[in-house]
């Protein structure tokens, strides 16, 4: 059994993302609404899987990223920035705090469902 973490301040797409997850066989979600909660509930455990928006309540997705990619257990987790940013140099920016991938909203069902299966592998 594969653990995801997922956080996620917009309910809509909480419930797409859990739709999307709930397709991919032996995997178990875990989810959060704010950045500060969603950090200590993914500093605390051990995810295979780490989903970030980047904008977040208390702490972006960013900040979490880049603090728990600090720690020696998270170096090889891979993690997912979801966002709606588009601005030029944001992927950049995103990718430089130690996401794997990078996915804009709205975003693209199947595509997203691909890439967790692969990154679970």
């Amino acid at each position: 059994m594969k653990s995801v973490y997922v956080v996620e301040d917009n309910e809509k797409n909480m419930k797409l993302f859990r739709a999307i997850l709930k397709l991919i066989p032996d995997i178990e979600i875990f989810e959060e609404t704010r950045g500060d909660l969603g950090f200590e509930l993914i500093k605390s455990s051990n995810p295979d899987l780490v989903i970030l928006d980047i904008q977040l309540p208390e702490m972006n997705g960013i900040e979490i990223c880049s603090e728990l990619k600090k720690l020696e257990k998270f170096k090889n987790i891979p993690f997912i920035a979801v966002t709606s940013f588009a601005m030029k140099g944001d992927k950049e920016r995103i990718l430089a705090a130690g996401f794997e991938q990078y996915i804009s909203k709205p975003i693209k069902v199947q595509e997203f469902r691909e890439l967790v299966k692969k990154l679970l592998q």
